[in-house]
């Protein structure tokens, strides 16, 4: 991020902020979001990020909520599914990346690790990799943006149900969107929805795996660009589950601010955690047999 682009977010969120009193002395709006910005950054504790300016943990945390609060209103303005005009124009650039029709964005989700919640309900938190986290749902753009996200779901919830309880599901069910997701095999296969196959025999079934394998690695992708742009999301985020979705939600309205502004894509790393198979969902006789006749159609 360049100083430019701090300038400008700071700027945006001016309207929405106001100065901290501390001690008798104010912090202004300035130092509260490079402050946010460094910890989502960097993931570095509260004490330490506050001992730079000389404020306290606690002091920090507001700070940090506070912040993320006011970038979340943004959301409507940086977070937004394509309208037929942008669905014409994702098809073919879907197509010409990874040979795949009719795509309109690719969906996945990530886990984000959170410390264990001191509530009854803490074990839901606990993901399949036995530790906690929020399983967050979210579709990519051919341009590597988050066209919809999903931050609220406990680490135990399986991706399938995130998107069947979701808006968006909603949406294409009731025909909204003239197009295509595609997302792996901790989905159910629908009309809309389409899913590799899992033991491929014909070699329509092959060349549609190769070109839906390579087509979703874009998501797949932009998980990584955005974990690796802020590290406090690979890092245990140590806030009360509901802030810590604020967080997750505001850190999203930053990478698409900085992908709109060309901002370079920081370098890429490797996830430190083994993955571990999730259970296939289940899928409908009338969503596998449209996947059949959509896979002779385009890939025979």
């Amino acid at each position: 991020m360049s100083k430019e682009n701090a300038v400008e977010i700071i700027s945006l969120l001016e309207p929405r902020l106001s100065c901290l009193s501390l001690r008798g002395r104010l912090l202004p709006i300035s130092l509260q979001v490079l402050l946010t910005l460094r910890f989502f950054a960097s993931g570095t504790f509260h004490r330490e990020t506050g001992d730079l300016c000389g404020t306290s943990e606690t002091t920090v945390c507001r700070i940090v909520h506070k912040v993320s609060r006011a970038i979340c209103e943004l959301r409507s303005l940086y977070i937004k599914f394509p309208d037929a005009a942008d669905q014409a124009k994702y098809k073919v650039q879907f197509y010409e990346y990874g040979h795949f029709p009719g795509v309109i964005g690719c969906i996945y989700g990530c886990h984000v690790p959170v410390k264990c919640p001191s509530t009854p309900d803490a074990e839901e938190y606990r993901n399949r990799k036995n530790w906690f986290s929020i399983n967050v749902q979210g579709v990519c753009t051919p341009n590597l943006q988050f066209s919809n996200i999903v931050a609220r779901w406990k680490g135990s919830t399986h991706d399938s149900r995130i998107f069947v309880n979701s808006s968006l599901c909603a949406q294409f069910q009731s025909g909204q969107y003239s197009g295509l997701l595609l997302g792996d095999s901790g989905y159910g296969q629908s009309n809309f929805l389409f899913t590799p196959y899992i033991n491929p025999t014909t070699a329509e079934q092959q060349r549609y795996n190769r070109a839906h394998i390579r087509t979703r690695g874009m998501v797949e992708r932009m998980f990584g660009i955005w974990k690796n742009r802020f590290q406090c999301l690979r890092n245990t985020l140590r806030f009360r589950p509901r802030r810590c979705c604020k967080v997750i939600i505001a850190t999203v309205v930053l990478h698409n601010y900085l992908k709109q502004r060309c901002c370079p894509d920081p370098p890429m790393e490797d996830d430190d955690e083994a993955d571990v198979a999730m259970t296939e969902a289940a899928s409908d006789q009338r969503g596998l047999a449209h996947r059949v006749a959509f896979t002779l159609q385009h890939f025979s």
